[in-house]
């Protein structure tokens, strides 16, 4: 999956002396919490957020016998390059969703304004968008059910289990094989398209595999 599948690729921008009262006002119109801030030719130069320009305005708000009106007049003089980050954590084209989610972990960001080669904002990818993506792939919604098989790590069990499965002309709609926390397992996870996983289950264990249970699960 890559970023420039799932981001937005109509985005709100400001110019870098776009006042923090029109900033605010896009972003409550859009329903967005950041706009990236770009120069006349569309570079990405900076990024300005609901947080930054809260943080601008309380200091002021702040001051005895400061009025909204004062406060509002503030934000209309005050230009979004005052505020902005000016160093932007950013994705480019050709990320995978998997390089956003680290980028966004990493640097604590809700969103990353995606770029092209000539730094040139082309599209931006939030956190939430990165999830729908997850859950897109993961099958989630749609009817199916969950299998969670632990296999000893080495070639073939993958094939084993999907053979196993398909002898039941079933479709697996997502897998995701990870670590166990037994040394030499790994875990792994299917979403099968059918209701009916007994005889599934079974027919896997049967087979010498070992089904998750998470009713034997313990709580520390």
């Amino acid at each position: 999956m890559f970023v420039a599948r799932r981001m937005k690729k109509k985005i709100v921008t400001a110019a870098p002396s776009a006042s923090l009262f029109e900033a605010q006002r896009q972003m409550r119109e859009h329903t967005i919490r950041q706009i990236p801030v770009v120069s006349e030719d569309g570079t990405l130069v900076g990024i300005v957020s609901d947080r930054d320009i809260r943080a601008a305005v309380l200091p002021t708000d702040m001051v005895p016998g400061f009025t909204i009106g004062e406060a509002e007049k503030f934000m209309k003089n005050t230009p979004v390059e005052r505020v902005m980050t000016r160093k932007v954590v950013t994705a480019t084209l050709s990320d995978t969703l998997e390089d956003a989610i680290v980028l966004l972990h990493d640097f604590r960001v809700n969103a990353l304004p995606v770029v092209d080669a000539a730094g040139k904002v082309a599209g931006i990818i939030t956190r939430t968008d990165v999830l729908e993506a997850f859950i897109d792939a993961l099958g989630v919604g749609e009817i199916s059910s969950r299998l969670e098989v632990v296999v000893p790590d080495m070639p073939g069990t993958l094939a084993q289990l999907t053979a196993i499965i398909s002898s039941f002309h079933v479709n697996i709609t997502s897998v995701l094989s990870t670590r166990h926390v037994d040394i030499g397992k790994r875990s792994n996870f299917f979403r099968v398209a059918t209701l009916n996983v007994g005889p599934i289950r079974k027919a896997i264990e049967e087979a010498g595999f070992e089904i998750l249970d998470p009713s034997k699960f313990l709580l520390p």
